[in-house]
């Protein structure tokens, strides 16, 4: 054989064995046990009610497993986990305070200013030459009066006051009566016809004010003045309401009367006769101031 031969020649090559080692991996799965949230329903009082719900609607997304939020008659109910209730609690006490009296006073003035000029010339003609006097008379007159409306509300809470009149009228208008049997154009007489009118006219103001943490305060006004005018012609007795309104939303310092508008109306009338010229002038002026206390 080959080997007895590569044997005799002493040139065999010794064989390795090499040993297989087995490796074996083993795995243990082990349970993960996820606990779900735990969501109760809680009711809160507070003074804010609705105003509250954006502020807590945004700390409830932000905040793990969230929640939501409504609100009924000033209770905010909340439908969350027991950390997130504890959180908005938090953010409650910070924000959600009792609102503070305050005092809103609104006055509404007018100022009215009457100047009479009258100026009176007289020229002579004769054979001495020209002459000529004047008079120059000036008259003036001023008056004011104010009303003043005041009411007391909590902040943020609206409040009204106004006083109302109805005046009722009586109308008369004036009627020829003709004959159609008749060739002039001669009225057979008169009917006088009654009407009665009822002119309401209310005067006062509507707020909503808010105390800012500035300390200042923010003050939706709406305020009106209605007056009766009466005007007297030949035939007929005219009427009518004249109205002065304003609605306006300004930060005001408390504490301080702050002129907020004003209406100011200028007139002039002239007549002449007889060599006397006449001029009036008529200026009248409504200004209207706030105060918050």
């Amino acid at each position: 054989m080959d080997i007895d031969k590569h044997l005799s020649k002493g040139k065999v090559s010794p064989v390795s064995y090499l040993p297989l080692t087995a490796m074996v991996l083993s795995f243990v799965v082990l349970p993960i046990t996820v606990q779900a949230a735990t969501y109760q329903t809680y009711v809160i009082d507070t003074y804010g009610g609705d105003l509250l719900l954006t502020a807590v609607r945004q700390q409830l997304n932000t905040s793990p497993n969230g929640g939501n939020v409504s609100n009924y008659q000033d209770k905010l109910v909340l439908r969350t986990t027991p950390a997130n209730y504890q959180a908005v609690l938090q953010l409650l006490s910070q924000i959600d305070s009792q609102p503070q009296p305050l005092t809103v006073a609104v006055r509404v003035g007018s100022n009215s200013k009457v100047q009479r000029n009258t100026q009176q010339g007289r020229v002579i003609i004769s054979n001495r030459g020209i002459q000529g006097t004047g008079v120059i008379m000036q008259r003036g007159g001023q008056q004011q009066s104010d009303n003043l409306y005041q009411v007391q509300t909590l902040s943020g809470s609206a409040a009204s006051i106004s006083t109302g009149t109805l005046y009722a009228l009586t109308q008369n208008y004036s009627r020829s009566v003709y004959s159609n049997y008749s060739n002039n154009n001669r009225p057979l007489g008169q009917i006088v016809i009654q009407q009665q009118v009822l002119l309401p006219t209310t005067q006062g103001i509507a707020v909503v004010p808010r105390l800012l943490p500035s300390g200042q305060v923010e003050v939706s006004l709406s305020q009106v003045e209605e007056t009766l005018l009466r005007s007297n012609t030949t035939y007929r007795q005219n009427n009518a309401v004249k109205a002065q309104r304003l609605n306006s939303t300004i930060i005001v310092p408390r504490g301080q009367w702050v002129t907020i508008g004003q209406i100011t109306q200028n007139g002039q009338s002239q007549s002449s006769g007889y060599g006397i010229n006449r001029t009036i002038d008529n200026s009248n002026s409504v200004p209207i101031s706030l105060l918050v206390q």
